[in-house]
């Protein structure tokens, strides 16, 4: 009995001494992203049985994450979270009672607070979301018929472009120059003047390059390409490169000059 009454002041102890840990700094990320909102409690005690709270103090309903009885509590969760949150139930049993929100909007920004009533502890932590923008060529690309060309696209802010449908398009060829997502392009819909001389640069794509390679340039290329993101979380998902295509025999005339008699 005396050893009962000792454990149980000893967990009574350790719960009164435990502190609810967020970070202090803001957490940032871009839209489309999934973020953590780091948690946990300082020494670790195990809330494999509490109610944690996920809340926005500034929304209606607040809360974001309702976790009770080992599940989230659906009816208590706000509509623009459903199925976008979730918790790591391994690690609550471990102190860690941070938050996943898959799939970040720029309307998830503000300050949400991690509660455990039982425990009467809580903290808060920021999250700033930002969106990129498409950022094409403001001068144009000049290339002589027969060289390669390289159109610039890219994220600004930079954002992991991989699993996004980039689409290349051409002012005048009404189907598409290219298609790519997944480290995989997509060439069935691809116009026939550009068969077999395109490309991405995959693996730079992670760091938000999306400029296209077209090799062996023709006349018939000259004119304005657009780079689209149709589903990027951002007011402005294209970007605009012209391209400007010079004769074959414009190649040396920088080298000729004129003989003084």
């Amino acid at each position: 009995m005396k050893f009962l009454l000792l454990l149980m002041c000893l967990c009574l102890t350790d719960d009164a001494n435990s502190q609810l840990i967020c970070s202090h700094q803001p957490i940032t990320a871009l839209a489309g992203d999934d973020v953590i909102l780091q948690c946990h409690l300082e020494p670790p005690i195990s809330v494999s049985d509490e109610t944690v709270e996920w809340t926005r103090p500034d929304l209606d309903p607040k809360y974001i994450h309702f976790h009770q009885d080992g599940r989230l509590m659906f009816d208590h969760q706000n509509p623009s979270y459903y199925l976008r949150t979730r918790l790591f139930m391994d690690g609550l049993m471990k102190r860690n009672v941070s938050m996943k929100i898959f799939k970040v909007k720029v309307s998830d920004t503000g300050r949400y607070q991690c509660a455990l009533p039982s425990l009467q502890k809580e903290a808060s932590i920021q999250l700033i979301v930002a969106q990129s923008d498409v950022i094409g060529s403001d001068k144009p690309v000049t290339v002589t018929v027969g060289d390669n060309a390289i159109l610039p696209c890219h994220l600004e802010p930079p954002s992991d472009m991989r699993t996004q449908t980039v689409e290349w398009k051409h002012n005048v060829i009404k189907p598409s120059c290219m298609s790519t997502r997944n480290r995989k392009d997509y060439l069935d819909l691809q116009d026939e003047n550009f068969r077999g001389r395109t490309s991405v640069f995959h693996e730079e794509m992670i760091r938000g390059n999306i400029s296209l390679k077209l090799t062996n340039v023709t006349e018939l290329d000259a004119g304005s390409f657009t780079c689209n993101v149709p589903k990027l979380q951002s007011q402005v998902r294209r970007g605009f490169i012209n391209l400007t295509v010079e004769p074959e025999e414009s190649r040396n005339k920088g080298g000729q000059t004129d003989d003084i008699g």
